[in-house]
């Protein structure tokens, strides 16, 4: 059962969210004063995006590469030294 200070809170809170969020950040200096919340959080959303995909890739390629050692190595092992 919601009570009513509950509800006022929550309803607080929806309406000090999309005030917050538009409130100028001047750390970002990226963007103009112009541009709303949701170009930010879209370019935002771009760079993480991107940043994810180029680390994927690398972590792929590594992982390749790794295969392909393994796999030459299993082909061609190295002599080893005989026991005396």
């Amino acid at each position: 059962m919601i009570t009513r200070n509950m509800r006022r809170v929550g309803l607080a809170a929806v309406l000090a969210l999309p005030l917050l969020a538009a409130c100028d950040d001047s750390s970002n200096t990226a963007g103009s004063s112009s541009e709303g919340v949701a170009e930010r959080a879209g370019r935002a959303i771009d760079n993480a995006a991107s940043n994810a995909a180029d680390a994927t890739g690398k972590a792929l390629e590594k992982a390749g590469n790794a295969i392909q050692r393994e796999s030459q190595e299993a082909q061609n092992p190295e002599p080893r030294p005989a026991q005396q």
